[in-house]
């Protein structure tokens, strides 16, 4: 079958029915505008009786509830689909009360949606592994095919199989991680070949679990790529298997668009890349919030500066009590905790950063208090123009960066250049 993105556009005809109830199947429409899956049901001429009657009086006067579906199956021109956590809405029609007739057109729009596999639901455990393939990572990762330069020509050697990078086994997700970069391409007959790097990061789990954890993970693993490089690293695809069967999600997504910036990334030795991301995996959910913070806003669209500022404090704040809290963290003090932050990173580094501690810690404290609690004054060291505000946040940005790759096991050394940069680019 195709190989679908996560935004794929396309339309399809077929026949579908709620999972479990093969018996009532209707048909339709299945199409996708940039991974916004719907189905346009074919119209049915109905003539109501009293029931159906006050049924579509209560449907027009809005008193119904909202009908959620957990799976709709389907079989259409492009073979299995199953729509997840689908809602019923109106898809236009008409019915004339006076006369007792109707036209009715159904319209099921789905959450998610997987090309390929029928599914109980997202949360069923029936998928053994997922393969993500990510934006912009390639940059990271070696190619893997090899050069050899003559006089007159240069030839490439490409393998057949993919290039492993690493592979390790997931204690606390009872799970097998690979990733690996095979070639991909196209050629035209007579005008020219073109090789491209493929990455991708498989999970095969020992257990089946659903399609709603290997999702979660798919946004995990670009928040960690995204750490690394410095921009926001966009999932493409997400390839599921259940048995010898494979599927592929089709989802709406927010993502920010940004071009590579090659002085952003941190480059380090495979290896350390790979223990990286065995312990970031390891962070338990509760623990997760840190991340889904400061990477949710280098991912998502732009925000105001006071948003930003807001998130990356509080940021701070929650990697300092995880970080330092002990068995009670919300007792910690918020200055105390910005300092053992800040000592997680050299002196010469921090000082190039965010400034001298003390000063640092001002900053932040009296402009978080500045804007969270109404009426306050602005104090002496919060920041005092937008400018200075906007500049305070990409400080903030690098530096937190700085401390989550260091507390993943990242040498500084193969940080300063990066976050250096990060922190400078716009003064």
């Amino acid at each position: 079958m195709n190989k679908y993105r996560l935004d794929e556009s396309f339309e399809a005809i077929g026949a579908f029915w709620i999972f479990g109830q093969d018996e009532k199947k209707f048909t339709g429409t299945l199409s996708s505008r940039k991974g916004l899956v719907e189905i346009q049901t074919s119209p049915t001429y109905a003539e109501l009786d009293d029931a159906a009657l006050r049924a579509s009086m209560l449907e027009l006067s809005g008193t119904t509830d909202i009908q959620q579906i957990n799976a709709i199956c389907g079989f259409t021109t492009d073979k299995r689909c199953t729509l997840l956590n689908s809602v019923i809405l109106d898809g236009g029609g008409l019915t004339d009360f006076s006369s007792r007739r109707q036209v009715q057109r159904k319209l099921y729009r789905a959450m998610r949606t997987v090309m390929g596999l029928h599914l109980e639901s997202s949360e069923a455990m029936s998928i053994n592994g997922a393969a993500y393939y990510f934006t912009k990572i390639h940059n990271l990762l070696p190619a893997p095919w090899s050069s050899q330069m003559a006089d007159q020509k240069t030839t490439h050697v490409v393998p057949w199989k993919a290039k492993e990078i690493f592979r390790f086994t997931s204690a606390e997700l009872r799970a097998e991680v690979a990733c690996e970069v095979f070639a991909g391409g196209s050629s035209k007959a007579r005008k020219e070949v073109s090789i491209k790097s493929v990455p991708l990061v498989k999970i095969t789990s020992q257990s089946p679990q659903s399609v709603d954890w290997f999702t979660s993970l798919a946004f995990r693993l670009e928040n960690f790529f995204t750490l690394f490089l410095g921009t926001s690293v966009g999932l493409k695809h997400v390839q599921l298997f259940q048995g010898d069967d494979d599927g592929w999600v089709v989802q709406k997504m927010r993502r920010r668009k940004e071009k590579v910036n090659i002085q952003t990334w941190v480059r380090c030795p495979f290896q350390n890349v790979a223990d990286a991301l065995i312990r970031w995996l390891a962070v338990p959910p509760d623990r997760q919030l840190v991340e889904l913070n400061m990477l949710g806003m280098v991912r998502k669209s732009d925000v105001f500066s006071e948003t930003e500022f807001l998130t990356l404090a509080q940021t701070l704040e929650g990697f300092g009590r995880i970080r330092f809290g002990g068995k009670r963290p919300r007792q910690a003090k918020v200055d105390q905790l910005i300092q053992q932050t800040y000592d997680l990173v050299s002196p010469d580094l921090a000082h190039k950063l965010v400034g001298d501690r003390a000063g640092f810690m001002r900053k932040v404290i009296q402009t978080r208090d500045y804007y969270t609690h109404l009426g306050n004054p602005k104090g002496t060291s919060a920041a005092k123009s937008t400018k200075e505000l906007f500049l305070l946040n990409k400080r903030l940005h690098a530096f937190l960066r700085c401390v989550m790759l260091l507390d993943l096991g990242i040498s500084e050394d193969h940080l300063t250049e990066p976050i250096l940069y990060q922190s400078t680019r716009w003064r």
